[in-house]
């Protein structure tokens, strides 16, 4: 064992942690216990996609300063005979103690006292059961029978002893394991070897084995965690969506063991910057080529801001990363519809028909949950075509304050038909919203007689036809019809005549407007009053 600090880790914390044995129950079972320790420190799990690696939080070194017990499961379909490990700690920087001789009882089964140098020079007391005495470092598991002969380790580690075969035994070996391949990674010169199993782990079976240093950030090369959001047709680190839309997020894993990292991305979003309030969580994804993702969709959350975490719990090539808190921001909005009147020549509403020179003005109406407390402004274009594609006037800006909207500058077309379109700019709590094109329609006409009839009396029918005549006998096609300034029928004329109907008017007088047009769209407009009365009812004899 090494009489050094772990990096990043003080070994005088480490020592006071794991003075005495954990009493709590063993987490993996497949460790027997060893000294402070009652079972593995990490798992490795081998499945046919994955190795994964996993820790028991209440089992330190079991030797009190940095030696590591490690359970290896194999569930997957084909049996195991060897595993290569890394990690940025010098796992295999063997010092010549080792499972066998880790200071204290109890000791694993079948530890034997080694030979002192070679197989020729053999202890005397070579092959009994180990002591437990602090000073005994020559002890170990004899080699397996598949073990090769000529096994040799780069200098600087250290041996307990040697097997039957002169290989030498670091003390470190399982009762069915040695290693090979002792290389460098990242600054560590024994950061990485391959564990080699005899016999092989069968499909379901496990062994154990230890290693000089449980790595303080994990196994695998250092990583990073970065994560990208996707919703309503957006994707970045930071996005607004419309409540309701379904949002997902994916994650991308950097460091030297990105690519061939394997095991899951946790996925879960916060109410604050720190991420200590969870709302919900998001699922998990598998990392494949670096890359997890996405995410289960979330669609659920209110109005207001969110934080997005990822978290990957590390595998044999990478070590666990977590993604920045405030790095990746949802902002949720609530919806919102706009929607607008027209105002000009006395008349208001949604369609109106106004003589060339009249101004006339736009009103925005802001609808939704949040509606009352909206801010932002809206944008007023007026269009001569029903696509809204050609802007007739110059735009112009309304602000909008507690949910109310300035109306637009007032407006003075030529004649023609035009259509409005408002559209509202949102806010931190508010979705943005535009009117629909065409559901507001501003008629600009040019007045002239039509030759509409006039009716003194009580239109007591209600309900007779026009025939509209042009100026210089132009051919009208088309009329609009209103009513006390309200939208009443718009057709063709048949014969050149409409029917004007004043059913179910109550009694009164009526101003209503002809709004004829040609075939190339020119627009003439003329008006006529209209009295309404309630036929008498005759008394019956």
């Amino acid at each position: 064992m090494r009489r050094i600090a772990l990096l990043g880790v003080s070994s005088f914390a480490l020592l006071i942690m794991y003075l005495a044995p954990s009493a709590a129950s063993a987490a993996f079972t497949q460790c027997p216990p060893v000294y402070k320790d009652t079972s593995c420190q990490f798992l490795f799990t081998i499945t046919d996609t994955e190795t994964s690696v996993e820790s028991d939080p209440t089992q330190g070194p079991y030797e009190g300063l940095e030696d590591a017990l490690i359970g290896i499961q194999n569930n997957s379909s084909k049996p195991i005979s060897s595993l290569p490990v890394s990690a940025e700690e010098p796992l295999f920087g063997f010092e010549s103690d080792g499972i066998c001789s880790p200071g204290g009882e109890p000791l694993p089964p079948g530890c034997k006292i080694l030979s002192f140098n070679s197989a020729k020079e053999a202890n005397a007391k070579a092959g009994e059961a180990c002591p437990t005495a602090l000073t005994f470092n020559e002890c170990g598991f004899p080699e397996p029978a598949g073990e090769p002969k000529g096994i040799t380790f780069p200098e600087g580690i250290l041996f307990s002893g040697y097997g039957a075969q002169e290989n030498p035994i670091t003390g470190y070996e399982g009762p069915t394991s040695w290693f090979t391949n002792i290389a460098p990674f990242g600054a560590y010169s024994t950061g990485s070897g391959v564990i080699n199993f005899s016999p092989a782990i069968a499909p379901g079976g496990s062994t154990y084995v230890t290693l000089e240093s449980p790595p303080v950030g994990g196994f695998g090369s250092a990583s990073a965690l970065t994560t990208t959001l996707s919703g309503g047709g957006q994707g970045g680190t930071s996005i607004n969506v419309v409540q309701g839309t379904p949002v997902t997020d994916t994650a991308t894993l950097g460091g030297a063991g990105a690519a061939s990292a394997t095991g899951p991305v946790s996925f879960n979003v916060y109410s604050d910057a720190e991420c200590k309030t969870l709302v919900t969580a998001a699922g998990t994804a598998k990392l494949s080529g670096g890359t997890a993702g996405p995410s289960s969709a979330v669609s659920t959350l209110a109005p207001g801001k969110y934080y997005w975490q990822a978290h990957y719990s590390g595998s044999l090539a990478a070590q666990a990363a977590t993604s920045t808190c405030g790095g990746e921001i949802l902002t949720v909005l609530a919806p919102t519809s706009t929607s607008t009147l027209q105002t000009g020549g006395g008349v208001t509403g949604a369609s109106i028909p106004v003589l060339v020179g009249s101004t006339v003005k736009d009103q925005a109406h802001i609808a939704g949950s949040l509606a009352a407390t909206a801010t932002g402004t809206v944008n007023y274009t007026l269009y001569k075509d029903k696509k809204c594609t050609q802007i007739a006037a110059p735009g112009s800006v309304g602000v909008v304050t507690a949910g109310n909207a300035a109306p637009s500058a007032a407006v003075k077309p030529k004649a023609g038909t035009y259509y409005w379109v408002a559209s509202y700019s949102g806010d931190t709590v508010n979705a943005p919203s535009s009117s629909a094109c065409g559901s507001e329609v501003l008629i600009v006409s040019v007045k002239k007689s039509l030759n509409l009839p006039s009716n003194k009396g009580c239109a007591s029918k209600r309900s007779f036809v026009v025939h509209p005549r042009g100026p210089r006998s132009l051919k009208l096609v088309k009329v609009r019809v209103f009513i006390n300034g309200k939208f009443s029928k718009e057709g063709t004329l048949h014969n050149g005549g409409t029917t004007l109907s004043l059913r179910g008017l109550p009694k009164g007088t009526f101003k209503v407007a002809f709004v004829a047009s040609t075939a190339s769209g020119k627009t003439y407009e003329d008006t006529r009053t209209f009295h309404t009365c309630v036929p008498k009812k005759h008394k019956k004899k």
